[in-house]
């Protein structure tokens, strides 16, 4: 995590923006196996600022040429708060092994009859399946929309070269529900997915967010699903506001 100015902040973006055409660079820079971490203090900090239903996460490029993330909070309109300073997460290969869980409830509900001579005239049992609750995200679709972005990554750059990388993302919104609710000792770990939007009828990258300890922390933490899809890019999902 790293802390830039408001000039770092616009400079980093711009070179984001404008590296988006050139696929040398951007295979540079989207190394694979690697994600962008989100850690509590940085959510604390847009979550004060933030009067949305979402936040913003923008891509940008520092002056040493990484490729990161950084939150912002957004105002009841939609357009970004400024900032005194901008925390960032820089694109890091995965150093350990992620766990995606995903805790299934089934019910059993046994029913017996007792008949007007008080004897048993009936008894069976039924078997729940789970219901899934929204946001969270089935875990065998978000490997599969991580494993699709891994192995098609640069193809979805590619088709996405015409009219010089313009629809290529500069920035994700965010669902704030689930992130600001984070308790201490949890940090996100933000991964690329791919995954078909029938709206738009092509692939669309997403942000899926996955829970877990915190590396600055020793706690062990006990969660439903730790898995959650939350971020659309923009372009094509919302309006662009950028700071003036």
């Amino acid at each position: 995590m790293g802390i830039l100015t408001p000039q770092q902040f616009s400079d980093a973006v711009n070179r984001w923006s404008e590296s988006r055409q050139d696929m040398i660079r951007i295979e540079q820079l989207f190394k694979q196996n690697s994600v962008f971490n989100l850690y509590r203090e940085q959510i604390e900090i847009i979550k004060n600022r933030n009067d949305n239903d979402d936040f913003c996460v923008q891509i940008g490029i520092t002056e040493n040429d990484e490729l990161v993330m950084i939150p912002i909070p957004l105002d009841k309109v939609g357009y970004p708060v400024s900032l005194s300073e901008y925390s960032y997460s820089s694109f890091e290969t995965l150093n350990k092994d992620l766990c995606l869980i995903e805790k299934l409830t089934y019910t059993v509900v046994k029913k017996s009859v007792l008949s007007t001579k008080m004897r048993t005239a009936d008894s069976d049992s039924d078997v729940f399946l789970p219901i899934y609750n929204k946001p969270v995200l089935q875990q065998e679709k978000a490997l599969d929309a991580i494993e699709l972005w891994q192995n098609n990554a640069f193809d979805w750059f590619y088709s996405e070269q015409r009219n010089q990388g313009t629809d290529i993302f500069t920035k994700f919104y965010v669902p704030k529900e689930q992130i600001f609710e984070v308790k201490e000792g949890v940090m996100f770990i933000s991964v690329f997915g791919l995954k078909f939007s029938e709206i738009y009828q092509k692939q669309l990258p997403a942000m899926i967010f996955i829970s877990a300890p915190d590396n600055l922390s020793n706690q062990s933490i006990e969660v439903e699903s730790n898995t959650f899809d939350f971020a659309k890019p923009c372009p094509p999902n919302g309006q662009i506001f950028d700071l003036g």
